[in-house]
Formats: structure tokens, C-alpha cells, sequence
């Protein structure tokens, strides 16, 4: 056994061998190692918890060590063999480990940040976080990436003492340049994030813009929102668009609504008579609510009538027209049965007497 020793001793070539072997049963060791100790962190930590964000960090710190241990057995297994190869090799292998282990860290880094990401983003309820998530998530996760491993192969070209204050300089007027060439639609992606934490309108609310534009808001997008009209068609506008201008929530900040209706009466009838069926039909009607009681006014003295104006609520506002129309032919009724005249436009001509 001395004489093995001694030979494998006095032999480089054989104690290099021996050591690379060395080198390979000692990787082995080491990822057995990583998996009992992350086996354990599953059990003692994470299983304690009721999310599964722990699990997956733990899962790709595990991954990130397993790879690092078998880049390193195999930087040591050629390291061993220094009878073999030249210092050449040797000077290429620590460069290549040396990226190897500054991606590693960048893919464990993104991996970590886009869970954590997905666990906020998920456990973050409601419609605002919902429209967050799906309309900026994307953006922001190909962010994180694109910062990550930027800051990785910035890393490598510093350690190899590369000038990269020509690279900063070039990403910056290439920034510069997509910045000026897609103005717009920037403008419209900020305006979009306004008007989602801002909510100045949400989806199914009935708005109407100072362009004329009426209708129900049927989706807040990350470039442009969608109106859709009382013609059932979309009318696509652009954030910044809106953003600008002055906007009426209907809906906001209840969907209860006013309903009001203007009629004439003819010159000669009793007011309080006609303000009274005015209120009195309103309150017939199932969908007028109580509060606020309906109320008719006496507004002006007409060309051909006496002009009056009743008002009440519904609970909805999409109830809006339907009701005011229902309302008027229960006042044409009501009218009729009091003997009640609306009268239509008239002129009266007097023509003098020929002599």
C-alpha cells in the first residue's frame, strides 16, 4: 500500500488523476448536501407557510447551487489535470467560469423577482390591481429581465476591462431616439396608468366626454380607451386624449340618475292642477325612487304654452330614457283625462278690414 502511495506520489500524472477523481466524488457529496439541506428548509420553513413563494425561492436557489457545484467540478476536475493542460486553458476556464456564475446569479436574481412579482400581483385583489397586472405586468416583467441581464453582461465586460461608457452612451441616444419616435405612445401608456390608479371612470360606467361622446366605457387599455355608444358601436379614444379633456362620470359617484321631463300646458290652466299630476304620475311610475321625492316646476312663459319641468330618480342610469319616456305617455294620459291642453305652436294673424 506504501509503495501505491509512493508511486502515485512521485507520479504527476497518476496524483493528478487521483485528484480529479477526487474532485468528482467530492461534487457528488456536495449536491447530495444541497438536496438533504433543501429538503430540510421545505420541511421546517416553507411547509409552515401557506404560499408557495417560499417554495419556489428555495426551488431556484437550489437549482442556482446544483449548476454552481457542477461548473465548479468540473473547473476543479481540469484544475486537477495541471500535467495535462497548459496555463493557456486554465486562463480561458476562469473566464468562463467567471460568466458562467455572473449569469447564474442574474437568472436566480430575475427568477426570484419574477415570483415575487406574480405572488404580489396575485394576491393583490380588486378590479385596479387586476387591470394593473394584466395590462403592465408584461411590460414590467420584460423590464426586470432586460435590467437584470444587463447589469450582468455590464458586470463581465467591466471584469475584462472592456470600455462600456461607449455602450451607456449608445443605449442612451438609442433611448433617446425610441423615446422621441414613440412620444405618442408613451404619452398614452402614462395616460392609461393615470387613468387605472386615478379611476376617474371605470369599466361599465356611462361617461361623457367634452367632445360630445356619450356612452358606456367598455375597457381601459394600456394605449386607448373603448366607449361604447348607444348605437352599440366602440368608439376608440386615446388616453391622452381623455386625460385632457373635461369628463362627466354619470355613474359616479352612485349609479342613481335624474330623470326630467319638460311639458307645456296650455295658457288658462290651473298650475298647481298640472304641477301636482306631474308629481303624481312620477311617483306612480315602480322605478322612480322615493328619495328624493319628484318635484315639477313652472320654468317659463311659453310662446304658445306654459312650460313646466318635472324631475325624479331611478336607481340605474342605463334606466334613464326608457323611464322618461314611460313618464311622458303617462302624462299625455293623465292630461287628457283632466282636460288638460298641450298645445302645439300657433300664430295669430289679424288682417285690418278693407275699406
Amino acid at each position: 500500500m506504501k509503495d501505491i502511495i509512493n508511486t502515485i506520489v512521485n507520479n504527476d500524472l497518476l496524483k493528478d488523476l487521483v485528484l480529479s477523481v477526487a474532485v468528482i466524488v467530492a461534487a457528488f457529496i456536495f449536491l447530495r448536501l444541497i438536496k438533504i439541506v433543501s429538503k430540510f428548509f421545505h420541511k421546517k420553513v416553507a411547509a409552515r407557510t401557506k404560499n408557495e413563494v417560499d417554495d419556489k425561492i428555495i426551488a431556484i436557489i437550489e437549482r442556482t447551487a446544483r449548476s454552481g457545484i457542477i461548473i465548479a467540478g468540473i473547473y476543479f476536475f481540469f484544475l486537477s489535470l495541471n500535467s495535462v493542460f497548459g496555463d493557456v486553458f486554465y486562463k480561458y476556464l476562469n473566464s468562463f467560469l467567471y460568466i458562467f456564475l455572473v449569469l447564474a446569479i442574474a437568472r436566480m436574481v430575475n427568477s426570484i423577482l419574477q415570483v415575487l412579482y406574480l405572488w404580489y400581483s396575485n394576491k393583490a385583489g380588486g378590479e385596479l390591481q387586476s387591470k394593473l397586472r394584466d395590462d403592465f405586468g408584461p411590460l414590467l416583467r420584460r423590464l426586470i429581465i432586460i435590467v437584470t441581464y444587463t447589469s450582468a453582461v455590464v458586470t463581465i465586460l467591466n471584469h475584462f476591462h472592456q470600455d462600456i461608457s461607449s455602450i451607456i452612451v449608445s443605449l442612451g441616444v438609442g433611448s433617446l431616439a425610441i423615446a422621441l419616435a414613440a412620444k405618442d405612445t408613451l404619452a398614452n401608456m402614462i395616460s392609461g396608468f393615470l387613468i387605472i390608479t386615478d379611476r376617474p371612470f371605470r369599466i361599465n360606467d356611462r361617461i361623457k366626454l367634452e367632445s360630445g361622446i356619450i356612452g358606456d366605457v367598455h375597457d381601459i387599455g394600456l394605449r386607448s380607451t373603448k366607449i361604447k355608444t348607444f348605437d352599440n358601436t366602440l368608439v376608440i379614444v386615446p388616453n391622452q386624449q381623455i386625460i385632457n379633456e373635461k369628463v362627466t362620470n354619470l355613474s359616479y359617484p352612485n349609479a342613481q340618475i335624474r330623470v326630467a321631463v319638460e311639458v307645456g300646458a296650455a295658457y288658462g290652466s290651473d298650475i298647481d292642477k298640472v304641477k301636482n299630476i306631474l308629481v303624481d304620475v312620477c311617483k306612480a311610475h315602480p322605478e322612480v325612487l322615493d328619495f328624493p321625492e319628484p318635484a315639477a316646476y313652472f320654468i317659463n312663459f311659453g310662446d304658445s304654452s306654459l312650460d313646466f319641468k318635472v324631475t325624479c330618480r331611478v336607481a340605474k342610469w342605463d334606466r334613464q330614457f326608457p323611464v322618461a319616456e314611460e313618464i311622458r305617455i303617462a302624462i299625455y294620459r293623465a292630461f287628457e283625462e283632466n282636460n288638460i291642453e298641450i298645445p302645439f305652436p300657433q300664430h295669430v294673424v289679424h288682417l285690418p278690414d278693407k275699406k
